[in-house]
């Protein structure tokens, strides 16, 4: 499987804390750190990623848009840190949500629609746990999680988020390379096509894609698969070969003109994803608004 090659816990910190201040200087006085530290930090990061992610200019600098995405990402995850260390610490606090979901779904779904969530619950607050393994975790101590499978807790009330539908994707700079790929995209090599790990889901693979829209498959052979969707995306973007798109996950990119459909949309399911979660108790409480937030932005 394709892992990134992330920093040190400590520089990616670092970097989350430069972002939100956009100075070098008030995240080392924020972490208790020298600022050639905070420095080295940003450098040694830098230099794994291959990329500059902050532009400079004297002493000012200004985060680079991956640098802000790679800093969203982080705070989830500290985010996710801080879940565990306040349920081990201290009773939660009622007016806090705790939301379960996964890597693609919160990087394509939910944070483009995040501050208006946080806007809707006022005084109360969502925490969100990321992982693509939520089978490993225990969903029954979670409020509310984002699933494939409401079977799981059938206890539990749930209602639909976003219809079941996939297309293959591709850059504008990839179609204009491989123009045969429009005509016809099992003419494309298949080295080409890119494979996400869906894991236990069930979601569409390739063979299954190419079996419901009766096309000649390309024989893959052996192949390498992305385990988080935002890679794989990513990927994409960089116009290195044709994903899978689901309805809901690349709906921002296809807006963007970052990537185009790419051949038929197929289903072998109606839902993709639904939003399970505890009883509701208070229907003006965190949980009770943050429902209703769900249920008006859902595209079903």
């Amino acid at each position: 499987m394709i892992r990134p090659s992330s920093g040190s816990l400590n520089a990616l910190l670092v970097l989350e804390v430069a972002v939100r201040h956009s100075s070098l200087s008030r995240a080392a006085d924020e972490l208790g750190l020298s600022q050639p530290a905070v420095s080295r930090h940003i450098t040694t990061l830098e230099d794994r990623l291959g990329q500059p992610l902050f532009e400079r200019n004297n002493n000012q600098i200004t985060p680079t848009a991956n640098a802000i995405r790679l800093a969203d990402a982080i705070a989830l995850g500290f985010g996710h840190v801080d879940l565990a260390w306040t349920d081990i610490s201290a009773p939660r606090d009622r007016k806090e949500v705790t939301l379960a979901c996964t890597f693609g779904f919160a990087d394509q779904w939910l944070m483009p629609r995040f501050s208006d969530l946080r806007r809707h619950l006022g005084d109360g607050r969502v925490r969100v746990v990321t992982t693509d393994q939520l089978g490993d975790i225990d969903l029954s101590r979670l409020d509310a999680a984002v699933v494939w499978d409401p079977s799981r807790l059938s206890d539990r009330p749930c209602f639909p988020l976003i219809r079941s539908e996939t297309f293959p994707i591709c850059s504008p700079d990839f179609l204009a390379a491989h123009p045969e790929a429009k005509e016809c995209i099992s003419r494309v090599p298949p080295e080409l096509f890119l494979h996400f790990d869906v894991g236990e889901s069930g979601f569409m693979t390739w063979d299954k894609w190419f079996t419901h829209a009766r096309l000649e498959r390309p024989s893959f052979g052996n192949f390498t698969a992305f385990d988080a969707y935002p890679f794989l995306l990513q990927s994409v973007r960089r116009g290195e070969g044709i994903g899978l798109g689901w309805r809901g996950l690349v709906d921002q990119s296809l807006a963007n003109c970052e990537v185009l459909r790419l051949g038929p949309s197929v289903s072998d399911r109606e839902v993709s994803y639904y939003l399970q979660h505890r009883p509701v108790r208070n229907e003006n409480g965190t949980l009770g608004r943050m429902l209703r937030w769900f249920q008006r932005a859902v595209s079903v």
